[in-house]
């Protein structure tokens, strides 16, 4: 169950890992409280002095439940390793009760804003009963807008068992990474026609797939000819056969302006880590083999998924470098 915490807090106070903060029906109640002092001192009639005290310690088993709730209380957060951006991904929450007797009630779990804005987890998770030695889960969508790496350190525990006239809040240290991979757009590739190896084309007399039929030309195998074509159009025409799925490209990135021989600025490295990563992912799904080469390295030529995988991390972490 998802839900967002929906007592709007008009007063907020901090300390340590604890924060407080008082809601507008809180708010409203310590009004009705300084009322009723006000009334008993001025007045000194004994059933107002009951009622103040009343009041009074309605807000003392407010701040005692809550933080019997709070206490005891871990969160473990799990998230896949790497991840592509504007994908949402399910973020898996155990909230465990290690508490001997006391269940829990009322339990929200809720992760701070990225202050850069590189990725959005959706609202908090709600728990309504988390049994003493006990464990719920939980999932939350995660959803990467920019690439590059992730570090989950806090998460919030609130609540406002149990009359919702405070809100407190836990902070919680995690420690969960994920990597955002550079975004995939729609690329023109090279088409297999412009490949060639020693000096030949793509198209020969053989080869794997059919990839077009033509007419017939001196020197073309008689093997070549269609002659089904060659029936229909009175003319012989041959077959041309593509070489096959496995052509090789190289991938060259740079992201070092020659004449300052400094880091190209942040749109101009974002727009080439892009193109690289959206040549790189295309063309392997293509069927070709695909090498990525910097200043500083150079990864072998291969088609597979793990090679994908292994320069769209690579791609993710550029720039980086000196950032964490």
């Amino acid at each position: 169950m998802k839900k967002k915490l929906n007592y709007k807090p008009i007063f907020t106070l901090s300390y340590l890992n604890r924060t407080l903060q008082v809601t507008r029906e809180g708010g409203g109640f310590i009004l009705l409280l300084f009322g009723v002092g006000i009334g008993a001192i001025n007045t000194g009639n004994n059933l107002l002095y009951l009622v103040l005290a009343m009041c009074c310690s309605f807000i003392a088993v407010s701040g005692v439940l809550s933080e019997q709730t709070l206490k005891g209380i871990s969160v473990q957060v799990s998230l896949p390793k790497a991840v592509y951006p504007e994908d949402s991904y399910p973020l898996h929450l155990k909230i465990s009760n290690t508490k001997k007797i006391i269940p829990s009630y009322s339990l929200y779990v809720e992760f701070p804003l990225d202050p850069v804005g590189r990725y959005r987890i959706e609202h908090a998770a709600y728990a309504y009963q988390v049994p003493h030695q006990s464990s719920v889960d939980k999932s939350l969508m995660f959803v990467g807008l920019k690439r590059g790496p992730v570090h989950l350190k806090t998460v919030h525990l609130k609540t406002s068992f149990p009359f919702g006239f405070f809100i407190k809040i836990k902070t919680l240290p995690i420690d969960v990474e994920t990597l955002i991979f550079p975004m995939i757009k729609n690329v023109a590739l090279p088409s297999p026609l412009e490949y060639s190896e020693e000096g030949e084309g793509t198209i020969g007399s053989a080869g794997d797939d059919l990839y077009s039929i033509r007419e017939y030309q001196p020197g073309d195998p008689m093997a070549a000819v269609h002659w089904k074509s060659s029936a229909k159009t009175g003319t012989l025409r041959v077959k041309e056969f593509s070489k096959g799925g496995l052509h090789s490209y190289t991938l060259f990135l740079n992201i070092v302006d020659p004449k300052t021989n400094i880091m190209v600025g942040p749109e101009t490295l974002e727009d080439r880590v892009t193109e690289t990563a959206s040549l790189a992912y295309h063309l392997i799904r293509r069927g070709d083999e695909v090498s990525l080469k910097t200043p500083d390295m150079q990864m072998p030529s291969a088609n597979t998924e793990t090679h994908l995988e292994d320069m769209l991390k690579y791609l993710a972490r550029v720039g980086y470098e000196n950032r964490e």
